[in-house]
């Protein structure tokens, strides 16, 4: 049976497993900037509990852009190089993917317990099937499935000019301009962007503008103790569910759309309940398209590990 190094590096936490076979072993969890690179992090997991003899390869979700073997973290500092991490371990080969290509790669295989359903639509088998996965930053994929089995296309789709559509969108985006050079939906929809929307309802509502971390953001949303952190909650929603409808029309996703990432699932009962779907179906003549596709919210701790099964080379 193959033994395979497997690897979930994201812009805050990265996650490593041995598999054997099909069988994904015990996943450990570090924190990225707790160590200086990636090879002192797999040092740091082989001395956890997890041996590296016998591994053959190792394959590695990373989140950002995969270029000639190699990935530098948008939202870390690591630069990841399939060379040096064979040649560190001792391994027969490496591999690198963009870590949403992994989640997308894994979609099929999500059991419905791993999923909370958000709104209407019903999901067509065998058609293309998207991921939006908001967390240290916003990733976007795609799954298609045909007669050669399923191929992932990946992308930078979180780096695409932000879309607005309502009034209170329009002042949060020309707020956010006088901070950045390109106001991304990235730049809402990620750890950071709660940290953003929050500052941008303060600045409005005449609270303390001093950002504060996501964690707080929540908390203080559903505490009831700051309006500004509420209305940064329910705006990211309503971001989400109109950029989500957006990556819907984009790739056709009539398999369905599911939400990925570290953030949506810590309020899943209020994105339930939001204007996320409104939001979502809210594309003028193509509303009926739309309000046919299903979306899912993946509450799974670690959907990647699922499509880097089948990713690893026969």
């Amino acid at each position: 049976m193959k033994r395979i190094l497997l690897a979930d590096i994201g812009g805050t936490y990265a996650r490593f497993a041995v598999t054997c076979g099909r069988d994904v072993g015990q996943i450990w969890t570090t924190e990225v900037n707790a160590h200086h690179d990636i090879g002192d992090a797999i040092t740091a997991f082989a001395r956890a509990g997890g041996p590296l003899q016998g591994v053959e390869g190792a394959l590695i979700a990373a989140a950002g852009p995969v270029e000639g073997g190699r990935c530098k973290l948008t939202n870390a500092v690591w630069t990841i190089d399939e060379e040096s991490i064979a040649a560190a371990f001792h391994l027969g080969w490496a591999r690198i993917v963009n870590d949403l290509e992994a989640v997308a790669a894994g979609l099929p295989d999500l059991d419905p317990k791993h999923l909370r359903e958000i709104g209407g639509g019903t999901a067509m088998p065998g058609a293309p099937m998207a991921i939006v996965a908001p967390g240290t930053g916003l990733g976007v994929g795609c799954l298609l499935r045909g007669p050669a089995g399923r191929s992932v296309l990946a992308s930078e789709g979180g780096h695409v000019s932000l879309a607005c559509t309502t009034i209170d969108q329009d002042r949060i985006a020309a707020f956010l301009r006088r901070k950045y050079d390109h106001v991304s939906a990235e730049r809402v929809l990620s750890g950071g962007g709660l940290s953003d929307l929050h500052q941008a309802f303060a600045a409005f509502e005449t609270e303390s503008p001093l950002r504060l971390p996501p964690s707080e953001v929540t908390a203080s949303a559903f505490d009831g103790s700051s309006p500004a952190c509420r209305a940064a909650i329910d705006t990211f929603c309503e971001f989400l569910g109109a950029f989500a409808g957006d990556v819907a029309l984009t790739f056709g996703a009539w398999g369905g759309v599911f939400i990925g990432g570290g953030i949506a699932p810590r309020f899943a009962d209020h994105l339930a309940r939001s204007d996320f779907r409104t939001h979502f179906e809210s594309k003028g003549r193509m509303h009926a398209y739309v309000k046919r596709i299903k979306t899912n919210l993946i509450i799974h701790p670690n959907p990647a590990f699922f499509g880097l099964l089948n990713l690893v080379p026969g």
